[in-house]
């Protein structure tokens, strides 16, 4: 078929378009108004069940975002500390490496470093200023040095001595870290209160060994014998200000909305506050319980661990409840609304007037489908003068029509050569040099991706050459663009992780006769590690290289790091540059 012959049958299906038109608005307005009158009779328990679900992601990512920094800087801080070491005594080292993380963090709440001798320092900041305690039962037994100073001094004077048979390893996070079968494992406590104020919280804690020349940690006393300790860092985090959006949820009059541990401990919810001390605290868990006992009964007997959402019947009248779990680890809180049946539409923000809505649509519907067929009615006859105007375009376009050109973008960026945000690589997974598939090419170039996530994004180019040369991607012997792409993501899945998909857009490009990927990376407002099996490093874009940094260089790096969003575009330099 001739470039004429297609034009004039692209015409000839508008054509045909055009007139059934109206009728498919009719159609379509009349389908939509039997689907809308049909879901608005269905609607209580599917509303429910949407409103619930939503509610549910919504708080699943908040608190994931909300537990994230506690656990990326556990793995730092105990990273650190297996590299370097942590000196309990010295409460200005262990104060430059945590206090920006306690005052910049809020929900972590207190820092506590320990050994397998009983020796702890703990650190905490208050009210503009910082909190420290420091024990060594074996030293100074029934007794703790605290110490006060304000914020922006430097942790220094002689502090005061207090009664106290504090023992770092009989507190359950101790104990628990110690007892976990995999030191890479951080463990999570269950729910509990704080005994300095009492804010509902948990304890994060991570283990490591290392040999001490001395008999004491850091180098103390003089015990010639070399011996292994084990260290442990803990953070106390606070649960109190993730649970205020409780009270906001717009419930009616008597829904309610409330968090419970794994054991049915009341954390806090739209009636309470999780500031309140443990026997306030007892007597309005053991009235909800009461109020919504079949609710409870049927959360405790179903096997379903993940979500639950179902109707029973409390003081007369019925009701839906919504459990779904928040996971921390391998500890589990779940988050319970239950609502009157009658008030579903209400706190669903489904209108009385939906059951309008029907008829609203028919109506709408008509009107289109009056005013398509007046305009189709008068527009059908300047089609055909349009096509023959079309025809002497076509002519025109077909005579300056050459063989497809390449992306003037892609050159340009190529001709501008590599830089902090522009990376070349030859292939996807092929070493050249051994004529084979290599893991180390995959690596390279994840390297790459995972510095400009951490820097200000950039542009990575696979199928060229580092002196510009377009080779393409034959030599990495793809059967197909479809798998080469589902293989890239693949990649990227697995050692980057599938949270930062967002930031990364990737592509195949036909340029020069040859075809090469196109990975185009934002910044990431989140810290990216590439992971190779256990082991995960930390990379930046440094120049035209992608630099590792140490757990030390990483912790500085994040505190003075900022993100633009959207930053990550790279465009080839203008005529003018």
């Amino acid at each position: 078929m001739t470039r004429r012959d297609e034009v004039r049958a692209s015409f000839t299906r508008v054509q045909n378009f055009l007139q059934i038109v109206p009728w498919l608005i009719l159609l379509i307005a009349l389908a939509v108004s039997a689907l809308t009158l049909y879901q608005s009779l269905q609607a209580k328990e599917s509303l429910f069940r949407a409103w619930m679900t939503e509610l549910s992601y919504k708080k699943r990512v908040e608190f994931n975002s909300f537990i994230e920094p506690v656990v990326t800087n556990l793995k730092i801080a105990r990273e650190w500390g297996d590299e370097h070491g942590f000196k309990l005594e010295d409460r200005e080292q262990i104060g430059s490496y945590f206090t920006p993380i306690l005052k910049n963090i809020p929900q972590i709440y207190a820092l506590i470093l320990a050994n397998s001798k009983g020796q702890s320092y703990y650190l905490r900041h208050e009210e503009k200023r910082w909190l420290s305690r420091i024990s060594d039962p074996s030293a100074r037994p029934g007794e703790v040095l605290w110490h006060k100073w304000p914020e922006g001094e430097s942790a220094r004077g002689e502090g005061s001595f207090a009664a106290s048979d504090f023992d770092a390893r009989q507190r359950p996070w101790y104990r628990g870290v110690m007892s976990a079968a995999d030191s890479e494992e951080i463990f999570w406590t269950r729910p509990y209160r704080f005994s300095f104020d009492g804010q509902t919280g948990i304890t994060a804690a991570l283990r490591w060994s290392k040999k001490s020349a001395s008999g004491k940690l850091n180098g103390e006393g003089s015990d010639p014998q070399s011996a292994a300790e084990t260290y442990v860092v803990a953070f106390d985090v606070k649960l109190c200000d993730s649970l205020t959006w409780l009270a906001a949820l717009e419930l009616g009059p008597d829904g309610q909305a409330f968090m419970i541990s794994e054991d049915g401990q009341l954390l806090g919810g739209s009636l309470s506050d999780c500031q309140k001390n443990d026997e306030n605290m007892l007597a309005l868990e053991t009235q909800i319980k009461e109020k919504f006992r079949p609710a409870f009964a049927k959360w405790q007997q179903s096997s379903e661990k993940s979500e639950q959402i179902f109707s029973f019947r409390a003081e007369g009248m019925s009701w839906w409840a919504g459990f779904a779990v928040l996971e921390i680890g391998d500890r589990q809180i779940w988050m319970v609304v239950v609502v009157p049946e009658r008030d579903i539409l209400q706190i669903a923000d489904y209108p009385v007037t939906f059951f309008r809505l029907p008829m609203m649509v028919f109506a709408f519907g008509l009107v289109l489908f009056l005013l398509s067929f007046s305009f189709v009615r008068r527009h059908l006859r300047s089609l055909e003068a349009l096509r023959h105007e079309n025809f002497r375009l076509v002519e025109d376009e077909l005579q300056r029509e050459a063989a497809a050109a390449p992306s003037q973008r892609i050159f340009a960026l190529i001709k501008a050569g590599e830089s902090e945000r522009l990376e070349f690589k030859a292939t996807v997974r092929w070493n050249l040099k051994k004529d084979q598939a290599g893991k180390e090419i995959e690596v390279a170039w994840l390297k790459g991706v995972v510095g400009f996530l951490n820097t200000t994004g950039g542009v990575l180019l696979i199928g060229v050459e580092d002196d510009g040369t377009i080779a393409g991607l034959e030599r990495d012997n793809f059967t197909n663009d479809d798998k080469c792409l589902r293989h890239i993501d693949s990649l990227i899945s697995t050692h980057i992780g599938l949270e930062f998909s967002r930031f990364i857009h990737f592509s195949i490009i036909e340029i020069a006769g040859k075809k090469i990927v196109e990975i185009r990376c934002h910044a990431s407002e989140i810290p990216a590690f590439l992971k190779k099996g256990e082991a995960e490093e930390f990379f930046i874009r440094t120049g035209p290289a992608s630099r590792k940094l140490k757990p030390s260089q990483i912790i500085k790096y994040l505190a003075s790091r900022k993100v633009t969003p959207g930053a990550g575009a790279v465009e080839p330099p203008s005529d003018n540059d």
